[in-house]
């Protein structure tokens, strides 16, 4: 990502929010993604959570 030459923007899903079912390779994918998704929102400037449509900027200017 530092590397990149212009803006880059990253999409994923937010998926730990919801009911998750109980099986073991389904909750190590959850939690998984919960680490990358933490580990990107650290390397960037700003990082916008959209619900409903909406944006919720969690880092970074409004």
């Amino acid at each position: 990502m530092a590397a990149a030459a212009g803006p880059l923007v990253l999409v994923s899903n937010e998926i730990g929010l919801g009911v998750i079912p109980m099986g073991s390779e389904t909750r190590a994918f959850v939690d998984a993604l919960g680490r990358l998704n933490q580990q990107a929102a650290l390397a960037c400037e700003r990082v916008t959570l959209m619900a409903a449509g909406l944006p919720l900027v969690l880092k970074g200017p409004a």
